[in-house]
């Protein structure tokens, strides 16, 4: 990695700043922070290797919405990047803000949670699996 992480994240991003009115509001060493009017987008680079990004109606938690994780190895923290805002661009609903699919993604991880919480507490089998 050449270029700095902000910079990566600036210029892989780029459609977001330009055509979604993204603008970057936060950056350190290893996390970007950007917002629009309706969302924000967080994209944190852990130097041991790992990428997430993460987009949500501003307001709410990180957790409730569109979230991307990825590991540099086969891919470097460029391409990783590309693949996030690849899968942001393919569904309008992210990058649009639609309220009713943020409020579904949130459901969805609050019963996960849940789940896991129960498993780990041991009162209920582990997520996932199809036990009897």
């Amino acid at each position: 990695m050449t270029a700095s992480f902000p910079e990566l994240v600036r210029d892989k991003f780029a459609p977001l700043l330009t055509a979604h009115a993204f603008t970057v509001i936060e950056e350190t060493t290893y996390e970007v922070v950007l917002e629009s009017p309706l969302r924000q987008a967080v994209a944190v680079f852990d130097p041991r290797g790992e990428l997430d990004v993460r987009v949500f109606p501003k307001g709410s938690e990180n957790w409730e919405g569109f979230s991307y994780s990825g590991m540099v190895g086969r891919a470097s923290v460029e391409r990783l990047l590309e693949i996030a805002l690849e899968q942001m661009l393919a569904d309008p609903r992210i990058l649009e803000a639609d309220a009713g699919f943020y409020e579904r993604l949130a459901a969805e991880r609050r019963l996960d949670a849940e789940a896991w919480t129960a498993y780990y507490g041991g009162e209920a089998p582990r997520p996932g699996r199809n036990r009897p």
